[in-house]
């Protein structure tokens, strides 16, 4: 069945949000917990997790002991953010910014997390701003959605216009914008380098007075993500500052 996009008064942003879906990333949790395991960062390490969201991933990197911020320029993120604090009884700071720019001082982080973030933001702007808030030998980790086949101008102008992506890039085209803004590769991880014991499983976190129309672009995006399954990937890029 062919997805016909449009009409709907809840973009997908906003659906994430009236639903608090933490994990939304490609892999979820689960995913998060292996690349944290891949990398080995020292526990000491000072960690922006860039577009937070419900703060998931945070509260569990706080919970292993890592120095963790999280950002999301949502509110209704941030506030289901802290929501999560009062129920964990912990206390993760939590801030409503914008990546593309934060009140952060240069050089304050030895690592930057964005779990499929970056595809949503102007990377001339955001990936200069990691760059300045990252340590001298700092890190970014990122998971991003790639283009792994042919896709028409059409069905690019669907996904961009559904999704509120800034754009939909290859592995390539990734590498050339990382290079292009002064990071090196250091590693490139694809869904065939992880296994998981477990599906990962989608976390819900209802907001109140959900617009009837957020569930309608919930289905819609489960048929997005079935029909171009063939065509969208993703990749996690480890990066250090060149």
């Amino acid at each position: 069945m062919k997805l016909s996009i449009g009409g709907a008064r809840v973009n997908y942003i906003e659906m994430l949000s009236y639903l608090g879906i933490g994990g939304a990333h490609p892999g979820g949790l689960s995913l998060t917990k292996s690349i944290v395991e891949h990398e080995g960062l020292p526990i000491s390490s000072h960690i922006l997790d860039a577009g937070c969201g419900t703060g998931q991933t945070a509260n569990y990197l706080f919970m292993l002991g890592y120095n963790v911020t999280g950002i999301d320029q949502n509110p209704i993120m941030i506030e289901h953010a802290l929501k999560r604090n009062k129920s964990t009884n912990l206390s993760v700071p939590f801030f409503i910014q914008n990546l593309e720019k934060t009140t952060f001082e240069s050089e304050t982080f030895d690592c930057v997390l964005c779990e499929s973030v970056l595809s949503f933001t102007s990377l001339a702007k955001t990936l200069p701003e990691i760059r300045r808030v990252l340590t001298k030998d700092g890190l970014l980790i990122a998971i991003e959605l790639i283009q792994i086949g042919e896709l028409s101008k059409n069905e690019k102008k669907k996904l961009t216009s559904f999704y509120h992506f800034s754009s939909i890039l290859s592995e390539g085209e990734w590498i050339q914008k990382f290079l292009t803004h002064q990071f090196r590769v250091k590693s490139i991880l694809s869904p065939q380098d992880f296994t998981f014991e477990n599906e990962p499983i989608t976390e819900f976190s209802l907001s109140e007075n959900i617009p009837k129309e957020t569930f309608n672009v919930l289905s819609d995006h489960e048929r997005i993500s079935e029909e171009y399954k063939h065509k969208l990937s993703y990749r996690v890029f480890i990066l250090n500052k060149s």
